[in-house]
């Protein structure tokens, strides 16, 4: 395929996305992705003609290195990007960035939906880092491939399967923490039932840790890595789901029902019922949606 920029390949392919109305209204949606093959000519800066484009300036943009590396220049931020590397940032702000000989990478602008909310909480999750490696590096470039073959075989993803893919892509970036190692991984699933077998009493983040054999600040950092939640925050939905569950099937007074999911008093216990569901306990259990 012949892309009229300096330094891409003739191997190197990109498409371009039209949205319709609704998918501008509901869902997430491409506008272009790519899959380029370059050398140290190539470089892309928001000044150039094809960047003043609405399709290109009102989106975000998700690259990933597959090979080589590349230098960025987003705002005051100067950063280079190796291969195994994801790049996430706002086209609205001022970018650059360009490659040397033999890089290979993927690329997808998109927009819809939350995308703003969603990107901003990524690299607020990265500690503000534009690159970063995620551990499901080749989920994500399979992601982006899925989209650009696609469109080669001439079979294009309908708008919804478009939208749905997004969303794992950015679920995967968000979620999928940067490479956490195996043993970490099984520490968090081993807390987690530890967290599910003792709901009914009281459970320190601390409680949590030592059954993940991990000390309470690294095992709060990979807990939020890996599942997108604090270990107070997990504890605290998990103990009003049971709390549904009972309201709605059994007939244990509301104060038993706090008693039951971990709580030491009937008064905290529905103070942040009401304020997780929206409303009290004595209503839900009428009217339990």
């Amino acid at each position: 395929m012949f892309i009229p920029e300096d330094g891409v390949l003739k191997t190197s392919q990109r498409y371009f996305f039209t949205p319709s109305a609704l998918a501008q209204e509901l869902f997430y949606f491409p506008t272009r992705v790519g899959h380029y093959f370059c050398d140290h000519r190539y470089a892309f800066s928001h000044n150039a003609e094809t960047a003043q484009l609405a399709s290109h300036r009102m989106n975000f943009m998700l690259i990933v290195v597959r090979q080589g590396a590349m230098r960025f220049v987003l705002g005051e931020e100067r950063f280079f990007a190796v291969s195994g590397q994801a790049v996430l940032f706002d086209c609205r702000q001022p970018h650059e960035y360009s490659a040397g000989d033999g890089t290979e990478f993927g690329w997808l602008l998109f927009n819809g939906q939350s995308s703003e909310a969603f990107c901003r909480r990524i690299l607020q999750a990265k500690g503000g880092r534009h690159a970063f490696a995620p551990a499901g590096f080749a989920e994500v470039v399979r992601g982006i491939d899925r989209l650009a073959a696609s469109c080669a075989a001439g079979e294009r993803l309908g708008e919804a399967a478009c939208s749905q893919l997004i969303q794992q892509l950015l679920c995967e970036l968000l979620l999928g923490g940067e490479g956490a190692a195996p043993r970490e991984e099984g520490a968090v699933t081993e807390a987690i039932r530890y967290m599910h077998r003792n709901l009914h009493r009281s459970i320190s983040v601390r409680d949590a840790a030592a059954a993940a054999n991990l000390s309470p600040s690294h095992f709060s950092r990979v807990f939020k890595g890996q599942t997108g939640y604090s270990p107070y925050e997990y504890i605290l939905l998990r103990r009003i789901d049971e709390a549904k569950h009972l309201l709605a099937s059994t007939r244990l007074s509301v104060k038993e029902v706090a008693f039951q999911v971990g709580y030491n008093s009937e008064e905290n216990f529905i103070h942040s019922f009401q304020k997780k569901v929206g409303v009290p306990p004595s209503v839900f259990r009428q009217y339990p949606i």
